[in-house]
């Protein structure tokens, strides 16, 4: 029967490690995480408004996503 071997855990460090396909999250100071949870809410706002545009304006379900997109880009 082979012996198991012990994983080994790394040295800690002060550095943050670099993980998942956007380290930008994982390695940013704080002040560039505060910037971009400030612009993905502004996004999430104005896309929030275009969507109670299209409903308003009663655009057709199929062609809404259209109209977000084009209000997104004004």
């Amino acid at each position: 029967m082979p012996t198991l071997v012990c994983a080994q855990t790394p040295p800690s460090t002060t550095e943050k490690p670099m993980t998942g396909m956007k380290p930008d999250r994982t390695v940013a100071d704080k002040a560039q995480l505060q910037a971009m949870r400030e612009k993905e809410a502004a996004l999430k706002k104005k896309r929030a408004e275009c969507r109670k545009q299209a409903k308003a304006q009663k655009v057709p379900l199929t062609k809404r996503r259209q109209f977000t997109h084009d209000c997104m880009s004004r």
